[in-house]
């Protein structure tokens, strides 16, 4: 017989960046170990990390080469590069470079990265250059992903000479321990128990937040078998599904864009703080946003494009590769409605003073004192 028990909060017992523990009562005997065992094996292989997959040294073929004026050698250069963690911004492979001469100590500090990423361990040690003749030049290609890659699978199945496949730890979670104890008060009495979990984490991402993530994903696998034999609800699909972006992509920040100045103030103000909510905005919505012209929304619309979260066939990217929209960075204030079809606005000709006096048309006082100053003047209506 499983006891029913009164759900409670999980209470935080202590808290870090890279470090929880939680704990959990009452649950009935037997889930303590279910619910523990299940959030340590999709905290350990569910969480998408980075991590470099491939490095390229140069005048080194190979990971037994040695590396002149260098101290370390070659294969505990690539170990010490390894260790370094990444945050990715965005789901998108990217070069790193580590370019460094003379005598001095490197460390991942001294490796430039792209913006949609991050070293989050700045501080780990790389090598040490001890002559001041001393040059080393390598690239290292990073990625995203999940759990463990071995260096065969970092390669597929290519080899290309100069090119060092690495293993590559993508998860950022570094250990998960639970423990399971009599639920306290009341509730032991019943057979309770009490879930203790506790994770670190490379700094990467936030303990809480990792926690958050493999719950909402066991919960997701586990809502298959609750309506089990159930006839099929037609389901809504996800915002991020209707503009054609994961649920990553989809909460990504704009910031990632790198934007003039203008463009991504403009857009801020207005609320738009993420891709996924620039993709619902049609062509026409975005240009009647305040002091957003032409030349920002092609700025925009190009570099959505470019980094992928904009499909090649989307119309407002094909006019704007056609020229339809482009020069002008004065913003709309309103969309004028289109001319009924068929028909021509009539445009009513000019008139001069001639036409009204020759008209017999009543003029006002002040257009009657004025004809009388000119006839007073010797001049007629209309000469110069």
């Amino acid at each position: 017989m499983i006891l029913q028990q009164e759900a409670t909060s999980p209470q935080i017992e202590e808290a870090r960046e890279d470090y929880v523990r939680i704990a959990v009562e009452p649950l009935s005997r037997g889930f303590a170990h279910t619910l523990g065992n299940g959030m340590r094996r999709v905290l350990l292989g569910a969480i998408r990390g980075a991590a470099i997959t491939s490095i390229q040294i140069e005048n080194v073929q190979h990971e037994f080469s040695t590396i002149p004026e260098m101290k370390e050698d070659t294969t505990e250069f690539l170990l010490n590069l390894r260790a370094i963690r990444l945050r990715a911004v965005i789901d998108r492979p990217a070069e790193l470079v580590l370019d460094v001469a003379g005598a001095k100590s490197i460390t991942a500090a001294d490796v430039q990265v792209p913006g949609e990423y991050e070293i989050v361990n700045p501080d780990q040690y790389l090598a040490t250059l001890d002559s001041a003749d001393a040059e080393l030049h390598v690239k290292m290609q990073a990625q995203t992903g999940y759990g463990f890659q071995p260096s065969e699978a970092s390669a597929n199945g290519e080899h290309v000479i100069g090119v060092i496949p690495v293993d590559a730890v993508f998860t950022p979670i570094r250990k998960v321990s639970y423990e399971v104890q009599p639920a306290k008060a009341a509730a032991a009495e019943q057979g309770a128990e009490q879930l203790l979990l506790e994770v670190w984490t490379d700094g990467s991402v936030d303990a809480m937040d990792a926690i958050r993530s493999a719950a909402r994903q066991l919960q997701d696998e586990l809502a298959r078998f609750a309506s089990l034999g159930e006839p099929e609800e037609p389901r809504a699909a996800p915002a991020h599904e209707l503009v054609g972006l994961t649920a990553e992509q989809y909460n990504t920040q704009i910031d990632v864009l790198q934007l003039s100045v203008r463009a991504h103030n403009c857009l801020k103000r207005s609320g738009l703080m993420t891709i996924g909510n620039l993709l619902e905005m049609s062509e026409e919505e975005l240009l009647t946003l305040k002091n957003f012209g032409e030349k920002s929304y092609v700025e925009l619309i190009e570099r959505l494009a470019e980094m992928k979260y904009m499909r090649e066939d989307d119309s407002r990217l094909m006019r704007v590769r056609s020229g339809a929209i482009g020069g002008d960075d004065t913003p709309l204030e309103t969309l004028p409605p289109p001319p009924p079809e068929g028909s021509a606005p009539e445009i009513e000709p000019l008139r001069t003073v001639d036409d009204d006096v020759d008209s017999g048309e009543q003029t006002s006082a002040l257009g009657a004192a004025l004809l009388e100053a000119l006839r007073e003047a010797g001049k007629e209506p209309g000469e110069v």
